[in-house]
């Protein structure tokens, strides 16, 4: 079964680049631009996973993680690592995030863990 990750940032640059790095044949990654085509796909399909950036057009990424369903692991990735932040994030990245790849790569095969995932 494929891990399903989505990866919500404004900058299509790192979109790209997130895909292009952590591509795999058992990871099945969204990549979105657009906040609201983001919470209306994450609502109808819930990812195991979510990335999102802190300032996005319209939101902040801990407005958009407080929408969503708690169960959903959420990690922030942001430029600004002095962001107050209103949400428990799983983990917290700072862009440009390349210097943290086998953290990034730890958290997603963490995820095959029964506590992390609610399989308990």
């Amino acid at each position: 079964m494929s891990l399903k990750i989505v990866y919500l940032d404004d900058e299509p640059a790192l979109l790209e680049m997130f895909g292009d790095l952590f591509s795999s044949p058992d990871r099945e990654i969204a990549l979105y631009d657009n906040p609201k085509t983001a919470i209306a796909a994450i609502e109808a399909d819930p990812p195991d996973i979510l990335f999102i950036d802190f300032r996005l057009p319209g939101y902040t990424g801990d407005q958009i993680a407080q929408l969503l369903d708690p169960k959903i692991p959420k990690v922030l990735i942001t430029g600004d690592m002095e962001v107050k932040c209103a949400y428990p994030f799983h983990a917290v990245f700072e862009k440009p995030y390349t210097s943290k790849l086998g953290e990034i790569e730890a958290l997603l095969n963490a995820l095959k863990l029964p506590h992390l995932n609610g399989d308990e």
